[in-house]
């Protein structure tokens, strides 16, 4: 099916499945991925893993009005753009990436015994091959 670029990232099928994959494999690499999802910069759902409570559908729009924070103190203090945001808090980890050329953002959360230094390792590979793959579908 021809979907066209103009649509939605949150309503094209070959934008959601790349993504799906994209937080299955980071899900296999981080075994203590609780959830995850990718949102739009506008704060629409593109998928979640896993689909299950209904606390986790305000994902998308904490990870954009949080995305839209960290970018705008980067700017502010001349910093250049954000790479990434990690919450650190008692039980757990909270990751936000950008998908690289695409105005798609990760937010994951991870238990306590993923290392920091691995998880944001992990994820900017998983994501540096589904910015690789998102360009070539917008080909």
């Amino acid at each position: 099916m021809n979907t066209p670029m103009h649509a939605s990232p949150a309503q094209d099928p070959r934008i959601v499945e790349a993504c799906t994959r994209a937080l299955d494999s980071l899900r296999v690499q981080c075994r203590s991925l609780q959830v995850a999802a990718f949102a739009t910069d506008d704060g629409f759902e593109i998928t979640r893993r896993p689909l299950s409570t209904e606390q986790d559908q305000r994902l998308a729009s904490m990870a954009s009005s949080l995305q839209a924070l960290t970018e705008a103190v980067a700017h502010d203090r001349r910093l250049g753009a954000a790479q990434y945001s990690l919450v650190e808090a008692e039980a757990g980890r909270v990751l936000l990436r950008r998908v690289p050329g695409q105005s798609i953002m990760l937010l994951a959360v991870f238990g306590r015994e993923e290392q920091s230094g691995i998880a944001v390792s992990i994820s900017r590979s998983v994501l540096s091959d589904l910015g690789d793959e998102l360009a070539r579908v917008a080909l």
